[in-house]
Parts: C-alpha cells; sequence; structure tokens
C-alpha cells in the first residue's frame, strides 16, 4: 500500500527548522568545548597548575607546581641517577676485556709504572724548581726544608680585663671569656696596647719583647711553656710505675728487702 506524501505546508518546514538549529547548536557547542580546552592546557603550563596527585587541602595556601602538564612526574618507579654521574669502578689487572689489563694503564717502563713510584711535590726533574727560582721574602717561608709556627695571638689588653696579682694563660682567658677558642694549641703574647693590670703572671708559649717589658715594668713575670706539636694545657696525672720498671726504685728496694729475709 503506497503511503500519502506528507502534505507541504507548515509542520515540514518546522521539522526542518529544528533540525537545522540542532546542528548549529552542537557545532557551536563543539568550538565552545575546543576553546575552552585550549585555554586551559595553555594556562596550566606554568606555575598556577594546581597539583590533583594527592589529597586536597582545604585548609593553607595552594599547593601549585613549575612543571608543565605534559611533564613525566617523579615516582618511585622512573627515579635514576643523573646521567655521568655514576660510573664503574677501575678493574685494573682482570684482562684486555675489562679495558685496564696488562700494565693497568700505566704503561709497560717508566718511574710511574713501578710500585712506589712518582716523584716529590715540587720536583722538576732536576732543573731549577720553581719555589727555588722565585724571589724570597722575609717573613713568607717556602718550598721544603722552610717551617713557620703559628701562634694564636694575646694581647695586652686582653690581660687588663684579669684581676691583679694573679695567673693568666689561655685557659684563664677563655674562662672569663675575655677570648674565645683558636685553632692554635700555642699562644704568644703581643705588646699590642697598654698594660694597667700588675703583678700578673703571665704563662705562654712565645712573648714578645715590647710585651715581656710592658709586664715586668708592672711588676709581672713570665713563664715560657713548651711548643710541643699536641701541647694541652690540662696536665695529666702520672700513671704509677711498673714494679719491674727500672725507674720505680722504691719497688726495687722493696724486693731487695724481700729477698733478704
Amino acid at each position: 500500500v503506497k503511503r500519502a506524501p506528507p502534505p507541504v505546508g507548515l509542520p515540514t518546514l518546522t521539522m526542518a527548522v529544528d533540525r537545522s538549529l540542532s546542528v548549529a547548536a552542537t557545532v557551536c557547542a563543539a568550538v565552545c568545548l575546543g576553546l575552552i580546552f585550549f585555554t586551559h592546557t595553555s594556562s596550566t603550563t606554568d606555575l598556577q597548575a594546581v597539583m590533583t596527585s594527592g589529597p586536597m587541602i582545604t585548609s593553607g595556601p595552594m599547593i601549585t607546581r613549575s612543571v608543565a602538564v605534559g611533564a613525566e612526574r617523579f615516582r618511585l618507579n622512573n627515579l635514576s641517577p643523573q646521567e655521568g654521574s655514576k660510573k664503574n669502578k677501575k678493574r685494573l689487572g682482570r684482562g684486555y676485556s675489562a679495558g685496564k689489563g696488562g700494565s693497568c694503564g700505566r704503561g709497560m717502563r717508566g718511574q710511574n709504572s713501578r710500585s712506589g713510584g712518582g716523584v716529590r711535590t715540587g720536583f722538576e726533574g732536576g732543573q731549577t724548581p720553581l719555589y727555588r727560582r722565585l724571589p724570597k721574602y722575609p717573613g713568607k717561608p717556602m718550598g721544603p726544608g722552610h717551617s713557620y709556627t703559628r701562634y694564636g695571638v694575646i694581647k695586652l689588653d686582653y690581660l687588663n680585663q684579669m684581676p691583679d696579682n694573679s695567673v693568666v694563660d689561655f685557659p684563664a682567658l677563655k674562662e672569663a671569656r675575655v677570648m674565645t677558642d683558636t685553632k692554635e694549641r700555642i699562644h704568644k703574647v703581643l705588646g699590642n696596647g697598654e698594660l694597667t693590670a700588675k703583678g700578673l703572671t703571665v704563662r705562654a708559649h712565645a712573648v714578645s719583647d715590647s710585651a715581656r717589658a710592658a709586664i715586668e715594668a708592672n711588676g709581672g713575670k713570665v713563664e715560657l711553656l713548651n711548643k710541643y706539636k699536641h701541647f694541652s694545657y690540662e696536665k695529666k696525672e702520672k700513671k704509677p710505675l711498673h714494679p719491674r720498671n727500672k725507674k720505680n726504685i722504691e719497688a726495687h728496694k722493696q724486693q731487695a728487702k724481700n729477698r733478704a729475709k
């Protein structure tokens, strides 16, 4: 049975308009979504991108990240040291396949190929070395064989803060908070300033001539200490000698009495 065609009139026109409007709405929606996605990706590639991997903190400042959205995040499964920071240890004398077999990278002959080889610092093969070619200045020791004693400085101004007729050394000055700790173990008194304290007994490892004259002029005296490499102001108690030690005279006398009995 043939169906009759729909009458051309107002209902057909209404349906066509509805279809065109739905198509236009779909296109507009797609365009709007594309614009929103583009602006979102472009604006979240800087510090304004909010970190979404983790629990959200409602109270407090917003956590941001300074990495692009497409960048890979640090996780336990993709952590690795920076390229070139880790190198394999050289395996010497383990065959040529290891890269350092045979002569172990030292060559076959020569002074540096021997065990214990090499030359001292400053040696230039027999010619006049640099530290001997340069001019020498007083107070500036150079090269091997020169030694310079470095003292911790104690000024005369520091001694004025100590009471009269007292024994003064570095531990006493440190305890009175006149000086702080120094990396030098030995100390020297220098004549900087004027001395007003009287009757001081100054104990130090070295004293300048001007400082000694100022101390003795005020009725004091100077006691020089030994310049040991590892000097200590603390006096250690001497351990008793072993009975069999030759220096223990009392033990020997007691042993002689016991034998006589």
